[in-house]
């Protein structure tokens, strides 16, 4: 992932670039933190167009933050689904992680007003980015090994089932 030198410096960039190397090689989750990315990139291109159209913050920034809460909750229940049915033995360590993180996003929905509310602004796109980084391209391949094994394991009784 590439983050920009200069937050919103430039009108037609993104501040994170997918890169193929942060698949986790599990499709449907793959799939989801594009998305992440994706929001991440929305509230970037947010700050930026807030700084050209005379929008306060939180205008700018409401409709990507309540996107990204409802996303990341869908999200967080298909890796948890995953991992509980895998028997991933960092389930619960990892369910407290994306706790913390829900916790963290709404906390900084409610600090979008007032005078530091353009300081939160930028804070909760760099805490988007650093996030992706570590939970996206770091904890979550520690499962990767536990779900691929499950995979393989329900592939091998259907097709025992069926030649049976």
């Amino acid at each position: 992932m590439i983050l920009k030198e200069t937050p919103l410096a430039s009108t037609d960039s993104d501040y994170i670039k997918w890169d193929p190397k942060f698949e986790i090689g599990i499709p449907v989750i793959d799939e989801q933190h594009k998305k992440l990315v994706e929001l991440c990139n929305n509230s970037y291109q947010a700050l930026i167009k807030q700084r050209t159209s005379g929008s306060t913050w939180e205008q700018s920034l409401s409709g990507t933050l309540h996107e990204c809460v409802e996303y990341v909750q869908t999200h967080f229940k298909d890796e948890e689904k995953l991992m509980a049915a895998c028997g991933y033995p960092g389930f619960q360590e990892h369910k407290k992680v994306h706790e913390s993180f829900i916790k963290k996003i709404i906390e900084t929905s409610h600090s979008f007003q007032g005078a530091g509310a353009g300081n939160s602004a930028f804070k909760f796109v760099k805490f988007l980015y650093d996030w992706i980084l570590s939970h996206i391209a770091h904890e979550d391949k520690l499962y990767v090994r536990s779900v691929l094994e499950y995979y393989r394991q329900k592939k091998m009784q259907g097709s025992n089932q069926q030649s049976s």
